[in-house]
């Protein structure tokens, strides 16, 4: 996460982490990732961005067998 932006914005947000923009309002909606205001613009904070997409649940490919 080095030399990374703190703020991103909402697009910037959504490419990085390879969802809709419409997913990333919802996301800001229900609180799981947190935004500032800079005039007009809302802004992701990345690190809030970074950790909700560490907390998403490991999901194992369907027909795998755990060894």
């Amino acid at each position: 996460m080095e030399n990374q932006p703190i703020l991103l914005g909402i697009l910037e947000a959504a490419a990085l982490a390879g969802v809709s923009r419409s997913f990333m309002y919802e996301r800001l909606a229900d609180g799981s990732i947190a935004s500032r205001k800079a005039g007009r613009r809302r802004l992701i904070v990345s690190s809030s961005l970074y950790q909700w997409i560490n907390d998403l649940p490991t999901a194992p490919l369907k027909g795998t067998v755990n060894a």
